[in-house]
């Protein structure tokens, strides 16, 4: 192999270095992620250029071996010697062999691994990458330009070096070259649309260049599969395992259908690329491309309109009519257009928060914890006015209170949404931003935080749908809902929540303290004044009892004297069997008649069940019942 071809090859793993490290110092300064990505295909396509150069080397110590050896053999005119021990004879291609065999399959597994590793890495960092700097854009789009521009310009070179004088070992290289130009004219541009105002393009765009790393992997992973159970055809040479077809398409002008004939020829053993389908393909693609054109050409004159939509019909950007739900014809693309918009679908938007769903799925919610992705403060009225002078410049007319509003609507007019505004989803969200900053900064914060929340909601629902109807959006709002509103976290120095939550607890504390002295009050006050009831009138009661008792008492001494006065002797007698009576009426009573016998008395003293009647004797609990 030529010398002039290994140099090819080193100049570009050279330019490639080179171009790798201007393209991650420039990312770095810009802060592209765009320019990530390109820097780290430069330095993949670095890797592959020094792989293919050293293979290249090995050719070239090959050839020369050849030759070497052919001259010999002429000079001798013997080459028995060498047909008899040909491995010990070419040293080179046995390297190269053993190259091939072993170091090039364990390189391919490396580079799978390694652009593997690149596309999970970028996937992971682009959530968390941060937005391009403006200020270095304009350098930075100026640098990449020319980057690229060097690169396109040595990878054509290349490439077409490649083509024409038929080395092979210069085609991954060149390819990566071309490749890495492209990628660099791209960052270029994501620049310039940094420059004029819309950084979201560098991560749009980064997440192609993702995908085309995640592609060419799964490329490398394939070929080396493919390359196991490829077949083996003798004389032939072998295709590069580590070269990515899906590159070479870039680095190879000679057309997507030549690489697919050429992968084809090379997969399959044979002249896919000489059969007559493919011929016949390879002649009538035009045809059929715009058969295909023309197909897709005519099925723009069909509009199928979904239920629950409606179709804004317009003609070279004009309005024509709305569409109802079903199929309609129309004049083709790009005569004629039909935006859809969905009249039954309940849309929302927030107001207040950035929601994050990883902190959504939380069940406990406190104050002094975030939970949503953003939080906006907002101003609040407060009635808490000091009228003391020396602590006016202490007074705080406003306070500050997060709320987290979700909005849902309707759109009930398509026409009004789609033509009187050109955001109007946009322009809605900004009503409702202001009438919720109004009706906040008119309501007290202890009110709307406790048990004014259900008249907001009806109070804001109102303002937001009136605006709305005034600025012609055509929406319909279908629920406000105040689901969270709270005082400020604050930061570490000052955390206003837990500050806040101290003094609701002291306020609720002070409320439980009141309400539990109310209800002992309420508890011994009424028992004091029953006790102090029944006290006097227990004792209006022993007064009547002892007054009445005295008043009979006295009653009766005066007419037991008037009795004994008008009978002395029979009135003491009277009295003393009286008393008798009343001690003794319930008492049994024996009587002993003769007092001069010597007879032996038996007294039976069991009680009787009647003793005027029977002489039965009675169980002792019986009788002791009986007489109580």
């Amino acid at each position: 192999m030529d010398q002039n071809f290994n140099r090819t090859g080193l100049v570009n793993w050279l330019a490639l270095i080179v171009a790798a490290l201007g393209a991650e110092a420039l990312s770095r300064i810009a802060v592209s992620t765009m320019g990530e990505i390109a820097a780290a295909n430069l330095f993949i396509g670095a890797l592959i250029a020094l792989m293919a150069w050293f293979q290249m080397r090995l050719a070239s110590r090959e050839d020369a071996e050849r030759l070497e050896m052919e001259d010999l053999a002429r000079r001798r005119a013997d080459s028995s010697l060498f047909a008899e021990s040909a491995a010990d004879a070419f040293p080179a291609q046995r390297a190269r062999l053993s190259f091939e065999r072993w170091i090039v399959p364990t390189f391919t597994i490396l580079l799978f691994a390694a652009q593997a590793g690149a596309t999970y890495w970028f996937y992971l960092r682009f959530k968390e990458w941060p937005m391009p700097r403006v200020e270095p854009s304009t350098l930075a789009s100026a640098s990449f330009a020319g980057l690229g521009l060097f690169l396109l310009l040595l990878g054509l070179y290349a490439a077409k070096l490649a083509r024409y004088a038929n080395v092979r070992l210069l085609r991954p290289g060149a390819a990566h070259l071309v490749l890495g130009g492209l990628f660099c004219f791209i960052t270029a541009g994501t620049e310039i649309a940094v420059y004029a105002g819309y950084p979201n393009w560098d991560r749009h765009i980064a997440l192609v260049g993702i995908a085309i790393f995640g592609l060419v992997a799964l490329e490398s992973l394939f070929a080396l599969v493919f390359e196991a159970y490829r077949p083996r055809v003798k004389d032939r040479e072998e295709r590069l395992i580590y070269e990515s077809r899906l590159v070479g398409i870039l680095g190879q002008p000679t057309g997507l259908f030549s690489t697919a004939a050429q992968a084809l020829d090379y997969q399959f053993g044979f002249k896919v690329s000489e059969t007559w389908f493919y011929r016949f393909l390879e002649s009538a693609i035009a045809w059929i491309i715009l058969a295909q054109a023309g197909a897709l050409f005519l099925s723009t004159t069909l509009v199928v309109i979904e239920p629950g939509e409606q179709g804004l019909h317009e003609r070279f950007g004009r309005p024509v009519a709305t569409l109802d739900s079903g199929l309609h014809f129309k004049f083709p693309w790009p005569m004629d257009a039909v935006e859809r918009i969905n009249t039954r679908a309940v849309q929302t938007f927030n107001v207040g928060f950035v929601p994050d769903p990883t902190l959504e799925r939380e069940n406990t919610v406190l104050w002094t914890r975030s939970h949503y992705k953003t939080e906006f403060n907002l101003l609040v009225a407060s009635r808490e006015q000091s009228t003391n002078a020396a602590d006016a410049d202490q007074t705080v007319p406003a306070n500050l209170l997060t709320v987290s509003i979700p909005v849902q609507f309707v759109v009930t007019n398509a026409a009004a949404w789609g033509y009187n505004h050109a955001q109007p989803a946009r322009l809605l969200e900004q009503i409702a931003n202001r009438e919720v900053v109004r009706y906040l900064a008119s309501v007290d914060v202890d009110l709307i935080m406790s048990s004014g929340r259900a008249d907001a909601s009806r109070e804001l629902r109102r303002r937001i749908q009136e605006s709305a109807v005034q600025a012609g959006l055509g929406t319909e709002i279908t629920f406000i809902g105040l689901q969270d509103i709270h005082p400020p976290i604050g930061n570490k120095e000052i955390k206003v929540a837990a500050a806040y939550e101290q003094v609701i607890g002291a306020e609720q504390e002070k409320e439980a303290r009141i309400l539990e002295a109310e209800g002992f009050a309420n508890e011994t006050l009424p028992a004091a004044r029953a006790l102090a009831a029944r006290t006097v009138n227990q004792a209006k009661a022993d007064n009547v009892v002892y007054v009445n008792d005295a008043s009979g008492r006295a009653a009766r001494f005066a007419h037991q004297v008037a009795s004994f006065r008008a009978a002395p002797d029979v009135f003491p007698a009277r009295n003393y069997l009286e008393t008798l009576r009343s001690a003794l009426g319930n008492t049994r009573k024996y009587v002993v008649m003769p007092t001069n016998t010597h007879d032996v008395v038996i007294l039976d003293l069991t009680e009787k069940l009647r003793r005027d009647v029977l002489d039965i004797p009675l169980d002792p609990v019986k009788g002791k019942d009986e007489k109580k």
